[in-house]
This record gives C-alpha cells, structure tokens and sequence, in this order.
C-alpha cells in the first residue's frame, strides 16, 4: 500500500467527518471487475453454469517455493488443512485449460484491450512489456495451484477522490465454492478463467464515506469500458484497512457498495479493540498457555447434544487453558463480534465448527456446574484465566493450536496482525489466511511476453457520459449515474424501442427490482434476465402489450417462468370503454383516481393508463354511462 506518486488534491479524503481520520485511518481499494469478453486464457465463454455437472474430478495441491526461493506463509497456511478438492466442470464452458490438462491459451486480446482502456482513463503508466506470472494459490480454487495474473500499468489517479492508483493488473478469476467440509472443498470450475480487472490505489483514503465514493467511481469508469460483465458477483471490493498503532488488514469480498463504510467502521473498532487488549495484557503479564488436555471424560454424561454425538463418534474434547484471560474472550471488538467470535473464525477457517470459550453463558450448551468445574480443575484455571474447548480429532485439533490458534493467541499480546479476512454480510470481519507476500509469485513460462498496442480507442471519461446522457435523453443527473453505475446502454436501448421512449425505459431499468418487491414481495436482478426483459420489451414496442404489463411480466421470470405475453395482450378501444362504463354505473360520482383504480384492476395491464385515462375523462364529462 506504499507508493510515492505525487497526487493533486481535489476533493479528496473527508478529514474532518466524525474524527476518523484522526484515529489515524489509512485505507486502500482493491476492485476486480469481471469481463465479458471469452475466458482470459482459452475460449470458453464467461456464462456461469449450476446445475448438474458434466465432469466431476478430484485433486490434492501442496505448497511451493515461489521466485524468492521461499514458501509463501499463505500457502503454508492452506496446505496444513490437508484438503482434498472436487470440481464441478460443464462442457459449455470449461474445457482442458481450466483442468490444468493444456496448455493456456494466448491472452484475450478484447480482455487486454478493457485493461489498457482503464489504464489510459486513469492516466496510468502502462508497461511496454506485458509478463504473465503465477501466483501462489492452494486453497482449491484453482486446479493448478497458482493464478495468473499480469501487472498492465503502474500508476494514476481518481481525480473525483484524489486517490492514488497504485497498479492495473489484469487476471483469471477463481472457480466459485460449492461446499466446505472438514477435509474437503467442492468447486465450480465454470467461473475458473473468467477475466478481471484488478485496480489496486494507495491507502489515500480517510473516510469510511470516501471509500465507499471511490469505490462507485472506480466501478463506474470500469462499466465505461464496455467490456464489464454485469450482475451480482461481477465486481467485488477489498479494502485494506488500518489505524494509528495499528496493522494492514485486507477484507476481501465487499459485493454491496452501502456496506463499505460499515464494514470500515467495523475494522477500525475491531483494531482499536485489539490494540487496547494488548495494553490491557502487558499490564497483566499472563504466561504462554500450557499444554491442551484431553477433557472427554469430565462430559461422558453430558447433556449437551454435539458434544455427546461427537464423543459417540470418536471425536475428543480438547480444552485449553489461557493464564490471565479472564473476562478478555466476551471482549466487544465490533458490534456482534467478540475476541470469542474473533478466535472461532480461525478454528472455522480451518475446517472446524468453532470453539467454545468460558466467557460465554456456557448454560445455553446445558453444561452442568459440575462440568464447568471439573474442566477448570484438570486445566488447572484459577479466577484469573479463561478456557477454550475444542471437538473434533485430537491430531486435527493439535494442528489447529500449532500452525494457527497458539500463534493467534500470542500475537494477542502485540496488537493488530497482518492478515486477510473476508467480508461478512453484517459488516463484520473473519479470519481467512495470513497476509501473503512475495514468495508467492513466479514468471508463468507457458505464455510470452505481450507488447501492447500505443494507440487504441478510449472510452469517453464518465463525466462526459453523464453529461450527454441528461443532455440527449431529458432525464436527471442522478439516473445517468446510476444507468452508467448499472451498465445499461440506454442509448441501444432507445435505439431498439423508439416508441417507449427515454423515460419509461429509464424507469424500467432503474425502477422495476423496487417495484416488483413493492408489489409482488419478488426479488429479480435484470442484467442476469436481460434476455427476457428484451423479449417483453420487444412486445410492448408493437403494442401486443400495454407498457402497464411490464413489471407484471417481469413476475413472471422473477418466479422462474418465461412471461405469459398472451394473459396481457392488449385489448381494443371497445373493451376498454365498456370497462369505464362499467365503473361509472357502478359509482358515477366517484372521483377519477378512483376509478382509474376499478378499472385497471379489471384490464390488468391490458391496456395503457394513458388511454384509459382518455376515454374516462371523454365519458364522464359527456355524463355517458351506457
């Protein structure tokens, strides 16, 4: 997150907003923005498959020294969980190089093409010579146990935030997890090689607020491209946090741009937190906790449920004292997440449930006075100490405690750690590796070096593209930026339904997810459906529908059902005015609104407020009911 490239501030960092930056924060933003533009390294198409797979295969991955000559700490990491992976592959878009059984292909020229683009609207430094390199990776989200990936630029800024870029590299993105289990993971290869773009910038930031701005910019000027697939899942946010006395802790897998601030918000308290157990513990002195031991005996007639089937099943119970801990564990360090929940991550991270520790209301796992008693007995814990208990193989568990926990828990005492966690959907944090470094990379040979083109088309900057989109469609700053922010092409789509017009369709693609909740309590993402939302648009443009029928078949498919164009097919001005006449008998001095209400009721999308409306209006200012 270093850098020196001098920067002009513009708008810039929010230093003054709630006393963040006071505290010290410096943040930096990683986006990898998915491609569509074919696989980075083979032909296969960048679809995502779910159902049943074509081809089902396993493979065990081991840890290897990288350019430096060393074994990356990540890598060791992964490969003492021991795993077995399985992969999911489909025959529509995976093929031999996702197996690691070829050869990669050469790089994607149109995903290299995005790359530059985004370098030259950064105004970045791009390299004359391309150099594809492996990356360590172990953790089975790739079959050949490494990423390539390959550094297109150094350099740049987001002049809206005045935030430095650091490097654009363009990469494969990893196969999507299927299911975790203690010794073994299940992924689906058909993400496996898709491309990103990777924007790393400078810890320039000093606000959650301006994170979270940066970070709709970013992905903004990348959708300008073109090249951008679009979607849930197709840009994802890291952010790299730290604060005063402090440590670089990088969160992975932001999806929602309203959780970044949270999610910083989190992370500065959780080191804040972190940093004051610390002192808090220099003050107690404990000593290193002594051996775990084995307490399976002290819970024979437990009642609690897990532990009595895992016992019946062979698992232990391993307990483990911690000198001077006491009341430390049911420590807050985020909202929802104490040092508790903080040590457990590590042992789900390594493929166990959890943990439990002497801080918590142990009555909820209808432990005895008498268990809890016993257990501090043959761990020797006094008044001052606290306890973890571990289920599971006692190897597993002693694995656990060397390469992760007993580190963990020492490292307690010097503050904030190094390392990389992933993004829970509560803003909170867990633990995923340690922090990895540069003996992870080495040069891929399978592939040459890549001169890039000097010159190429470059997309208009966003500014300009707002700009000309209020100007040439009547509609607000606000739905330009958040049509550009979505990447919908209006202008293709006015181009292709002349007779809706800019407004309505502006409101569809904007609008319509909110009004199918509102409606229908149904939840529907268009750019993953677009096929379908073409297919009723097309219809509403020859008028075989009312645009009112819209969002109604767009229930449809957010059921998983192709839209039933015939149950709204429009109806004649006959039908119509016999619908009106209807209403007015019925009520004749009900207002408009009202009757406008009976009536498309009963038309049900079958015909256009605005003609409705007409005919309304002619009937009841002629008194005509019959």
């Amino acid at each position: 997150m270093g850098g020196s490239t001098t920067r002009n501030k513009t708008r810039g960092g929010d230093k003054t907003q709630s006393g963040r930056a006071q505290g010290g924060l410096r943040c930096g933003l990683e986006i990898h923005q998915q491609l569509n533009t074919g696989k980075l390294f083979c032909r296969c198409p960048t679809t995502i498959s779910d159902g049943k797979p074509d081809f089902v295969f396993s493979r065990t991955l081991r840890a290897l020294a990288g350019e430096t000559g060393q074994v990356d700490r990540a890598a060791q990491h992964e490969a003492s969980k021991a795993k077995r992976f399985t992969y999911h592959s489909y025959a529509e878009n995976c093929c031999l190089v996702e197996m690691d059984e070829e050869p990669p292909h050469p790089m994607n020229e149109q995903a290299l093409l995005a790359a530059l683009q985004t370098a030259r609207l950064l105004d970045a430094h791009i390299l004359d010579e391309i150099s594809v390199m492996r990356k360590t990776v172990i953790d089975g989200s790739n079959t050949s146990g490494f990423q390539r990936t390959a550094l297109i630029a150094l350099g740049g800024e987001l002049r809206e935030e005045a935030v430095r870029i650091q490097t654009i590299c363009l990469e494969e993105d990893a196969a999507k997890i299927v299911s975790r289990r203690e010794h073994e993971d299940v992924y689906n290869l058909s993400r496996l090689g898709i491309p990103l773009i990777e924007i790393a910038t400078e810890p320039d930031i000093t606000s959650p607020e301006q994170a979270q701005r940066a970070a709709a910019e970013l992905g903004m000027l990348l959708r300008s491209t073109g090249a951008c697939k679009r979607g849930l899942g197709t840009i994802r946010q890291d952010v790299n946090i730290s604060v005063t006395g402090g440590a670089r802790v990088e969160i992975k897998g932001a999806q929602d741009l309203k959780l970044i601030p949270t999610i910083i918000e989190n992370e500065m308290a959780r080191q804040t937190a972190l940093i004051a157990i610390a002192e808090e513990l220099g003050a107690r002195a404990p000593i290193l906790p002594p051996p775990p031991k084995n307490v399976s005996a002290q819970f024979a007639q437990t009642r609690c449920a897990f532990i009595k089937r895992g016992l019946a099943r062979g698992a232990a119970l391993i307990g483990l004292a911690l000198p001077g801990f006491a009341g430390l564990l049911g420590r807050e360090l985020a909202p929802g997440h104490r040092l508790g929940t903080e040590l457990a991550g590590y042992a789900k991270s390594f493929g166990f449930g959890g943990l439990i520790h002497s801080d918590e209301d142990l009555k909820k796992y209808a432990f005895t006075a008498e268990e809890v008693a016993a257990t501090k007995k043959v761990l020797g814990v006094k008044r001052h100490d606290a306890f973890l208990l571990f289920l599971g193989e006692p190897e597993r568990i002693n694995d656990l405690l060397a390469f992760l926990l007993l580190p963990r828990i020492e490292r307690l005492r010097h503050g904030v750690p190094q390392e990389v966690r992933k993004a829970e959907a509560n803003g909170t944090s867990t633990f995923l590796r340690p922090m990895p470094g540069a003996a992870r990379m080495y040069p891929e040979t399978d592939i040459p070096t890549i001169t890039p083109p000097k010159s190429f088309a470059v997309p208009k900057p966003l500014a300009e593209q707002r700009a000309a989109l209020v100007k040439r469609h009547k509609i607000t700053e606000q739905q330009a930026s958040r049509l550009l922010r979505q990447g919908w092409d209006l202008d293709a789509f006015v181009k292709r339904y002349p007779s809706l017009g800019a407004a309505f369709l502006t409101t569809t693609l904007l609008d319509a997810p909110k009004e199918l909740r509102k409606r229908y309590k149904r939840e529907l993402d268009l750019t993953t459906h677009e096929d379908a939302l073409h297919t009723i648009l097309e219809h509403a443009e020859k008028g075989t529908i009312a645009k009112d029928a819209v969002i109604d078949l767009l229930a449809d498919v957010a059921d998983g059902r192709a839209p039933d164009i015939s149950r709204y097919a429009t109806v004649d001005e006959a039908t119509i005015t016999a619908a009106v006449q209807r209403a007015l008998r019925a009520d004749p001095t009900a207002p408009v609104p009202a009757l406008m209400g009976v009536i498309m009721k009963e038309l049900r999308g079958r015909a256009s407020g605005k003609e409705v409306m007409r005919i309304l209006k002619e009937l009841k200012n002629a008194g005509t009911t019959q």
